[in-house]
């Protein structure tokens, strides 16, 4: 007859338990690092030139970034919190209605006038912008580094 003893079972076990959290921990810093990474990318190459080019710099600080993790998930949303963000990310056709205002006019029919105020009536006007996604290609081309960095979290994990 042969008999066999384990010898660190307690410790097997101890590892074996501990890989869940591990594994969290892991992905949790790795999924905070790539979300603030696209917020990065977006607001310093989507919005400074590459897909929209900066005015007021409003759209550009409107962008943030929010980590939520629960017992079952890790996710980072990027979003704005802008009125026109959606505009530029998924283009619009339709009308708008222009409240009335007051503007100044330097030229009429294409010649200079001296610098004149005028009222200008509500009306409702015919717009069409044409998509210029800033999130959805900025995750697009960070797909491959995404994959990446969650694999590599992965691997660490269960290798420590």
């Amino acid at each position: 007859m042969i008999t066999g003893f384990l010898v660190g079972d307690e410790e097997a076990l101890a590892r074996l338990r501990a890989i869940p959290d591990a594994i969290n921990a892991g992905l949790a810093r790795a999924i905070a690092k790539l979300g603030i990474d696209l917020q990065r990318k977006v607001q310093e190459d989507e919005l400074s030139g590459q897909v929209l080019s900066v005015r007021s710099g409003a759209l550009t600080s409107s962008i943030g970034v929010e980590i939520d993790q629960s017992q079952r998930r890790i996710t980072a949303r990027i979003f704005s919190d802008s009125d026109y963000a959606a505009v530029h990310e998924f283009g619009f056709s339709g009308e708008v209605n222009v409240r009335a205002s007051l503007r100044r006019i330097r030229e009429a029919f294409g010649r200079p006038i001296a610098e004149k105020t005028i009222s200008v009536g509500a009306h409702s006007r015919r717009m069409l912008l044409p998509e210029r996604s800033f999130l959805r290609s900025a995750l697009e081309e960070m797909a491959p580094e995404i994959r990446d960095e969650v694999e590599a979290a992965l691997r660490d994990a269960l290798t420590e």
